[in-house]
């Protein structure tokens, strides 16, 4: 993930636009604008970070033009004050830098965004909402700052470097927490005209089912995330059923040290 040199920004993960052949996300956009594609330039003129904050860790690296990741960190994420998550992408900036040439962060943030890519509108795990983030973090780190939901960065990675490579049509399923997902079609994130389009952890598979930190019943992610799979452990130890006398042994038999966090 790269920002452009500009503090300007049109958005990481543009809307969808006419169909391009895979050469476009390469070409560069105009300054101040040309979305998460047009954004790549400055990158390659050095390294960046890379930060994926999700709902039970913050993870960074510091990766090169060719998506190689030189060196790794993580830490907690503290869910429920958004200036504390600000400072561990401070300190993990810092950490990361120091004897680097590091140009620009990028940041991969679970939850939902403006079109815009500046501002977190809603989070079902932390406690951002209307929390401009990219503002915030350009101010704090003093470099270039691109901000995307997780999902979408995961896929768009993928598609660049990893399993979707030469592939026109890709679709990223994200299972941590909660479950994420986005589609990139003919290299470009498909981010749907509200720009949630991926977010299929919220398709609601059991109406009037378990509630979910999105504020609905029944979605997904309460059936086969990490915290699903936690709640459902949890469940069947202390029914102490005969399944469950391994995983029970595990913990020592402290029912409620048991997660799905990986």
């Amino acid at each position: 993930m790269y920002a452009q040199s500009s503090g300007e920004q049109a958005g990481p993960l543009s809307r969808p636009v006419p169909w391009r052949r895979r050469s476009a996300p390469y070409r560069a956009g105009r300054r101040g604008g040309g979305g998460f594609h047009g954004q790549v330039r400055l990158g390659r003129r050095g390294l960046a970070i890379g930060i994926d904050i999700g709902g039970t860790k913050v993870a960074a690296g510091v990766v090169d033009a060719e998506g190689r990741i030189l060196s790794e960190a993580r830490r907690t994420t503290p869910g429920t004050d958004p200036r504390a998550v600000e400072q561990v992408i401070v300190e993990l900036v810092e950490e990361l830098g120091r004897g680097q040439r590091i140009r620009s962060v990028g940041i991969g943030a679970a939850g939902w965004m403006d079109l815009d890519g500046g501002t977190v509108l809603f989070s079902p795990h932390l406690a951002w909402r209307n929390e401009p983030l990219r503002a915030n973090l350009q101010q704090l780190l003093r470099r270039p700052v691109l901000l995307a939901n997780d999902a979408d960065a995961a896929a768009w990675a993928e598609w660049r470097f990893g399993a979707g490579q030469g592939e026109d049509r890709l679709v990223c399923i994200t299972l941590g927490t909660g479950i994420g997902g986005a589609m990139v079609m003919d290299g470009r994130v498909e981010r749907g005209r509200f720009g949630v389009a991926g977010e299929f952890g919220h398709q609601i598979i059991m109406p009037g089912g378990h509630r979910c930190e999105c504020g609905n019943r029944g979605c997904w992610e309460q059936y086969a995330s990490g915290n699903a799979l936690g709640r459902e452990a949890r469940i069947l130890a202390r029914s102490n059923s005969p399944m469950a006398q391994d995983l029970l042994a595990a913990v020592g038999g402290r029912v409620e040290t048991i997660t799905g966090a990986w």
